[in-house]
């Protein structure tokens, strides 16, 4: 399950995301049309840098989130959406479908419970856990990747594929509003969006590691 942390300051939040926007342009509720209704579906939140989005994703005959996105070459088509104000919190503003370049979505996280899934079953049985800190245009996060125990990791994080990195226990932290601090249990990372990456020193918590 996400969770989401906002940690209460001295001053009032000032968004400049693009939920504020969409809301001051009056797009206001757009409600599912009678009879339209969207069972199926992965449970998603996207976020990027200005925009943070839920809604399902039907992943087809794929296993995995990363498959599904690692394969896709074109749009992401969300459902049963509500845009997000950055700390998470639901706006008014939703619609039935949405479509999202992906290319601009700095992670995807899974909403559903993941505990399963996000340990990777028997694909990450025989794998390694290892802890990264990671620096994109709009976040600091923690979390793990795993790998093969032949892999080396510095290999890992400089090669240019796959595009979406699958992370389990991912914690993250807004740098336009450091109060606002999400949790995933499984996300994947757009490895375009890294701007820098290191293993998490060891010693060092991973609930609190994020910069």
């Amino acid at each position: 399950m996400t969770e989401r942390i906002f940690l209460e300051g001295d001053d009032e939040i000032v968004d400049g995301d693009a939920a504020t926007h969409l809301e001051a342009l009056g797009y206001g509720t757009v409600i599912l049309a009678p009879g339209v209704v969207h069972t199926e579906g992965l449970p998603l939140e996207l976020v990027g840098q200005h925009l943070r989005l839920s809604g399902t994703v039907n992943i087809g005959f794929h296993n995995r989130l990363s498959d599904f996105m690692n394969n896709n070459d074109g749009l992401v088509h969300l459902r049963e959406v509500t845009v997000l104000r950055r700390n998470g919190d639901p706006t008014k503003v939703t619609a039935p479908s949405l479509w999202v370049n992906p290319d601009e979505v700095t992670l995807i996280g899974e909403t559903s419970d993941v505990e399963e899934r996000s340990a990777g079953g028997r694909e990450y049985s025989q794998k390694s856990a290892h802890y990264l800190i990671v620096v994109t245009p709009g976040h600091t996060l923690t979390g793990a990747v795993h790998l093969n125990p032949e892999a080396v990791l510095s290999a890992f994080i400089e090669s240019r594929d796959p595009t979406w990195i699958p992370m389990t226990d991912v914690r993250t932290r807004s740098l336009a509003d450091r109060r606002v601090i999400s949790r995933y249990g499984f996300t994947v990372i757009n490895r375009r969006h890294i701007v820098a990456a290191t293993e998490l020193a060891p010693g060092l918590l991973k609930g609190r590691g994020v910069l």
